[in-house]
């Protein structure tokens, strides 16, 4: 899922070329529906699905860290716009993401 060449394609974009320094800018950029918006959408959700699994013991913690780089990166590409999102939509919107990123932090600080 996180390797198929869409997901490459939608994460390498994130690091490369994904500008936006709040949520303002980020509608107004890459409005709903535009390409830039699923691939925001798609990275975001594959991080809050592995933040579920890691969050539940469904994937251990060193594996996935192990496995899976770049976590900060990504989140921190993305931690100014998530605020003004939750605020729109759901206070609760990539709270595992956001929880990953915070595991990665940690085991790098180890």
């Amino acid at each position: 899922m996180a390797t198929t060449p869409p997901m490459r394609e939608a994460q390498s974009w994130m690091l490369t070329q994904f500008r936006a320094p709040d949520y303002a800018t980020f509608q107004a950029i890459y409005p709903i529906g535009s390409l830039e918006w699923r691939r925001f959408a798609d990275v975001c959700g594959i991080m809050e699905l592995f933040g579920v699994l890691v969050k539940h013991g469904l994937v251990r913690e060193e594996v996935f860290f192990d496995l899976f780089g770049g976590i900060d990166v990504l989140w921190e590409a993305v931690a100014a716009v998530v605020p003004g999102m939750r605020q729109a939509m759901d206070p609760k919107l990539y709270e595992n993401f956001e929880a990953l990123y915070h595991r990665a932090t940690a085991n790098s600080a180890r």
